[in-house]
C-alpha cells in the first residue's frame, strides 16, 4: 500500500472484510435533509439519517470514502504544507454495533499491519473529561489504547475543546480518540510539555475517532444515547503524504501530476522560490476543488456555495497569471484533474464537457477583471505604500469588480492590511442608496393612489374573477403602467403572502399582466405591462385559480404548522416571519436547537391528521381585546389596529391574519416538510410544501423509488448471471485440477493441494465436492484469504477405517505454520498466518496422510 488509490482502495477494502458495507462518495453539494451547510464538510454528513434515525442504512456497518469541501481554508491554500479546501475523508461507522473497543481495535489493525506504520511512533488522544460535562478522564479508551499495544505514556489527554464531538449547542455527542504519528524531534519545539496537541509540527493528527454515547440537552447535562455509535474519519492526503514518507500533501501522487503540469506550462519549478510554492499550491488545490464542483452542479454566482466557486476560480486565475500561463488556462487545468481522478469518480469524465465550458466561461469573464484590477491595485500601492484604504478596495470592488479577497491577499504579500471596517461602511452606504431607489418607486405609487382620489375595494377573499372600472391609470415608462381598479381580486404582498398574480382584460381583447400589487394600508396599487388602456375602461379583473389556490392551501398549512410547533415543542415558539408563494411555504420560528427527526416527524404527523380531519377555516372581524380574551396567537411585536381579522382552523390554530385561506383544511390534501435549517442564533426555519407541489412529490418519490426497484433487480439479474457464471467457469476448472491431481495409495484416492484465493466456507465446500466425486478418498486442501491460511482435512469412511486421522493431518500442517486448528476424524479444519510455507505445511499434511495408509 504506497499510493492514494491504494490507500483509499486498501482502507475500504479492510473495513469491508470486516462486515462493513461500502458507500460510495455523496455529492458537495448536501441533500435536502441537510440544509445547515453550504457544501459536504465531513465523512458522516450524507449519514447524517442513519445516525439520526430518520432513515433506515442498508448496514449497520458502513466504510465510505468522502469528497469534501471547507470553505474557511481558501485564504490559507499555498501558505502551508497540509491546508485543502478539497479533500477526501475516509470512514468507518457503527450503528449501535461495537462501540470504542471495536473501533480502536480496527483502527489499530488497520495503521500497524495495513499501513504497516511504526507502532513506537504513535501516540493516541482521548478525551481528559470536563466538570461542565461532569465527565472524568475517557479509562474505557485508555484501557482498549493499552490493550491493543499502546504504552501508557503514549496516551494523552486532551480537553473539550480538541477530543469532545458535538454536532452543536445541543444534540448527539461524545468524547473522540486521535491519532498521531510523531514525525521527529526535529520537527518539534523541545519544550518538555511537547506531545499530540502541540502546536508545533512534530506530531501529525491523522485519524479521528469519535465515540456517540450522549445526548447533550440545552441546560447542559447529558443523558446516554438509546444506540451508541461510531463515526471515524481518516484524511485520505494527509494519510498518502504518510505513506510516501513526504513533508507536504503536496508532495504526494494526487497533486504531483498536477504541480508538473503547471511547471511544463510556465516553466516555472515547484519550490523554486516562495511566490512559485504558493502558486503552485494554490493551483493544484482549487484545480481540483472547481472541477469537483462544477461537476456536482454548482455555477459561479454572487452568493452561496456558487460565490465559492466563484473565488476558487478567480484566485486560480490570479495566482497562475503570476506564473506566466495566459488565459485560457483553466479548462486545460481540469483536464489534468479529470485524468487523474476519474477512473475513481466517474462523473468527470461523464460531465467533462460542462466542466470546462462553465470554468472557461467564468475564467473569460474575470480575465479581463483581472488586469485592470492588478494594474490599479499597482496605483494604489504607489499612492499609499503604507496600507489600502477603504476606498481604494471599495473602488476596485464596486466599480472594477476585482473581489476584496483578492486585494486583502496581495495587501497581505506586501505585509499591508486593508482598512476593512471602511471599506465595509462604503459598502452599507451602497446598499441604503440602492433600498433608496426602490423607496422611490414606492412612493411614486403612494402618491398615484393617494391622487386617484378614491379607495380600492379589496373583494379577493370571496371572488377571483370580476368586472371592474379601471378608475385610475398612469404610464411609467414603455408598456407598464399604473393602475388602481374600484374593486379589485388581487392580493397585495403582505403578513408573509406574496402579491398574486393575474391579469385585466378589455372586451375589445386588450389583456395587461400584473407584475406586483402593492399595500398601501388598506388601500393598494397594480403595476401591470400592457398597452391600450385608459383611464374609465371597463376591465375584467382575473387571478387564475391555479395560482391563488395553492397559496391559500400554503397559507392555511403554515398556520397549522405553527400550531403543532407550538404543540410539540412548547407555548415558547413564536413566529418569526414566513413566505407564503404558490409553490412552497416558508416559516421561521424562536427555538434554541435543530429540530429532532423524532420531532420533525410528529410535527409533519400532527399537520396531516388535522389537513385529514376536514378542519372548518372560520375568519372573522372582532376588536383587538376580544382576540387577546381568545388567546388568539399574534405576531411578537406586530402593530394591529383596534379591529383584527381572526382567522380559525377548527380547534388547532386560531391566529391574525389577513391572508387568503381555504374553506376547510382538507382542501390542503397533504403537507410535506422539506427541510428544518437554522437561520441564525436561535431561529429555526421549516421549508414544506402542499396541495398540487406535494402530490407532485409524492409521486415522482414513487416514480424514482420504482426506477431504483428497476435498477436493482436488474443489477441483480446481471450480477446473479456474472457470479453464477464466473463461478461454474472458476469452480469447474479448480475442481478439474484438483481430480487430475489425486494419487492412489492402498485403494484410497488422495488429494493433497493448494486451492488459491478462497475463503474458509468455499474451501470447505471444495473439499465435499473432491471427496464425493473421488470417493473412497481422503482430500486435504489449503488456500488463502485475508492474508491468512485456511486449511481443511475431508476424509471419507472407508479412509477413516484404513488408519487416516483428519485431525492428525490438520495438526501435522499447522505446526509448519504455526497456527492451530482440530475437528473428528473425518473432517478438521485449521489455520495460520504464514502464508510463506502453505506448500510445506501441505507436504507435511500428506506425509500423515501416506504413512496412515500404508
Amino acid at each position: 500500500m504506497q499510493t492514494t488509490n491504494e490507500l483509499r482502495e486498501g482502507f475500504l477494502s479492510f473495513f469491508e472484510s470486516h462486515g462493513h458495507t461500502r458507500l460510495a462518495s455523496a455529492p458537495l453539494v448536501p441533500a435536502t435533509h441537510d440544509p445547515t451547510v453550504l457544501l459536504t464538510t465531513a465523512g458522516m454528513q450524507p449519514l447524517k439519517p442513519y445516525f439520526l434515525g430518520a432513515e433506515t442504512p442498508p448496514s449497520t456497518r458502513l466504510t465510505a470514502f468522502q469528497k469534501c469541501f471547507r470553505t474557511t481554508d481558501i485564504d490559507s491554500v499555498g501558505l502551508t504544507a497540509r491546508h485543502l479546501t478539497f479533500f477526501e475523508m475516509l470512514g468507518n461507522f457503527s450503528l449501535g454495533e461495537y462501540f470504542k473497543e471495536g473501533a480502536i481495535e480496527l483502527a489499530w489493525e488497520f495503521v500497524t499491519e495495513r499501513m504497516k506504520l511504526p507502532p513506537e511512533r504513535l501516540w493516541a488522544t482521548v478525551f481528559a473529561g470536563d466538570p461542565e460535562l461532569r465527565l472524568g478522564e475517557d479509562e474505557v479508551a485508555i484501557e482498549h489504547w493499552q490493550r491493543v499495544g499502546v504504552p501508557a505514556d503514549r496516551i494523552r489527554g486532551l480537553p473539550r475543546s480538541d477530543n469532545f464531538w458535538q454536532a452543536g449547542p445541543v444534540g448527539p455527542c461524545g468524547p473522540c480518540a486521535e491519532l498521531y504519528l510523531d514525525l521527529g524531534p526535529e520537527l518539534g519545539c523541545s519544550r518538555p510539555s511537547c506531545g499530540p496537541g502541540c502546536d508545533c509540527d512534530r506530531y501529525l493528527e491523522f485519524w479521528n475517532l469519535v465515540f456517540m454515547e450522549f445526548n447533550l440537552h440545552g441546560d447542559g447535562t447529558l443523558t446516554p444515547l438509546p444506540s451508541r455509535n461510531i463515526d471515524t474519519g481518516l484524511g485520505l492526503e494527509r494519510g498518502a503524504s504518510i505513506l510516501q514518507e513526504v513533508g507536504s500533501v503536496y508532495d504526494t501522487d494526487g497533486f504531483q501530476a498536477i504541480i508538473e503540469w503547471v511547471a511544463q506550462e510556465t516553466g516555472t519549478s515547484y519550490g523554486a522560490s516562495d511566490e512559485s510554492t504558493k502558486a503552485h499550491r494554490v493551483l493544484a488545490d482549487h484545480g481540483r476543488a472547481m472541477t469537483f464542483l462544477t461537476s456536482d452542479g454548482v455555477s459561479p454566482s454572487n452568493e452561496g456555495r456558487g460565490y465559492v466557486l466563484r473565488r476558487i476560480v478567480r484566485r486560480a486565475v490570479q495566482h497562475g497569471t503570476r506564473l506566466g500561463l495566459e488565459p485560457p488556462f483553466v479548462a486545460s487545468l481540469a483536464d489534468v484533474v479529470i485524468e487523474l481522478m476519474a477512473p475513481v469518480y466517474g462523473d468527470l469524465a461523464e460531465n467533462a464537457t460542462q466542466i470546462r465550458a462553465t470554468l472557461a466561461d467564468e475564467e473569460q469573464r474575470f480575465a479581463r477583471t483581472l488586469v485592470t484590477g492588478m494594474k490599479l491595485f499597482d496605483e494604489v500601492l504607489e499612492r499609499s505604500p503604507d496600507g489600502i484604504a477603504g476606498e481604494d478596495a471599495f473602488r476596485l470592488h464596486d466599480t472594477h469588480g476585482f473581489p476584496l479577497e483578492l486585494t486583502r491577499e496581495l495587501a497581505r504579500e506586501k505585509g499591508l492590511i486593508v482598512d476593512d471596517e471602511a471599506f465595509n461602511a462604503l459598502m452599507a452606504e451602497q446598499r441604503v442608496r440602492s433600498r433608496a431607489g426602490r423607496d422611490d418607486e414606492a412612493d411614486r405609487a403612494a402618491a398615484f393612489a393617494v391622487e386617484a382620489g378614491f379607495t380600492t375595494v379589496f373583494v379577493g377573499y370571496e371572488k377571483l374573477d370580476v368586472l371592474t372600472q379601471l378608475g385610475a391609470c398612469l404610464a411609467v415608462e414603455d408598456g407598464l403602467f399604473l393602475g388602481k381598479l374600484r374593486e379589485s381580486p388581487f392580493y397585495p404582498e403582505g403578513g408573509g403572502q406574496v402579491s398574486d398574480s393575474g391579469w385585466i382584460e378589455k372586451e375589445t381583447g386588450e389583456r395587461a399582466e400584473l407584475l406586483g400589487a402593492l399595500r398601501l394600508g388598506e388601500d393598494q396599487a397594480l403595476l401591470f405591462q400592457g398597452e391600450g388602456f385608459e383611464e374609465g375602461d371597463r376591465v375584467r379583473a382575473v387571478v387564475p385559480w391555479k395560482v391563488r389556490f395553492p397559496t391559500q392551501s400554503n397559507h392555511t398549512a403554515t398556520h397549522l404548522l405553527h400550531g403543532a410547533l407550538r404543540t410539540v415543542l412548547g407555548d415558547t415558539i413564536e413566529q418569526a416571519g414566513s413566505s407564503v408563494r404558490p409553490d412552497k411555504l416558508r416559516f421561521d420560528f424562536t427555538h434554541g436547537a435543530p429540530l429532532t427527526a423524532a420531532e420533525r416527524a410528529e410535527v409533519e404527523e400532527l399537520v396531516n391528521d388535522w389537513i385529514f380531519d376536514n378542519l372548518p377555516v372560520r375568519t372573522f372581524e372582532t376588536p383587538i381585546e376580544e382576540a387577546k380574551s381568545r388567546g388568539v396567537t399574534m405576531l411578537f411585536g406586530e402593530k394591529y389596529g383596534d379591529i383584527v381579522r381572526v382567522v380559525e382552523v377548527g380547534d388547532a390554530s386560531a391566529e391574525l391574519c389577513g391572508g387568503a385561506h381555504v374553506r376547510a383544511s382538507a382542501e390542503i390534501g397533504s403537507f410535506k416538510s422539506l427541510s428544518e435549517s437554522s437561520t441564525g442564533a436561535s431561529t429555526r426555519r421549516i421549508e414544506a410544501i402542499t396541495s398540487g407541489a406535494a402530490g407532485a412529490y409524492f409521486f415522482e418519490k414513487e416514480r424514482e423509488a420504482g426506477r431504483l426497484v428497476a435498477e436493482l433487480e436488474r443489477e441483480r439479474r446481471s450480477r446473479s448471471k456474472l457470479e453464477k457464471k464466473s463461478r461454474m467457469d472458476s469452480g469447474s476448472e479448480l475442481l478439474d485440477q484438483l481430480l487430475d491431481g489425486a494419487s492412489q495409495v492402498a485403494g484410497i484416492s488422495l488429494i493433497v493441494a493448494s486451492a488459491g484465493e478462497i475463503d474458509a466456507e468455499a474451501l470447505l465446500a471444495l473439499s465435499d465436492q473432491v471427496k464425493q466425486r473421488q470417493e473412497p478418498a481422503a482430500v486435504v486442501l489449503a488456500g488463502v484469504s485475508d492474508g491468512k491460511v485456511n486449511v481443511v482435512a475431508n476424509i471419507s469412511a472407508d479412509a477413516v477405517s484404513a488408519g487416516v486421522n483428519a485431525g492428525s493431518a490438520i495438526k501435522a500442517a499447522c505446526a509448519v505454520g504455526g497456527g492451530g486448528g482440530g475437528g473428528r476424524d473425518n473432517l478438521a479444519r485449521g489455520g495460520g498466518g504464514a502464508v510463506d510455507k502453505l506448500d510445506q505445511a501441505l507436504a507435511e499434511a500428506g506425509r500423515v496422510v501416506r504413512e496412515a495408509l500404508e
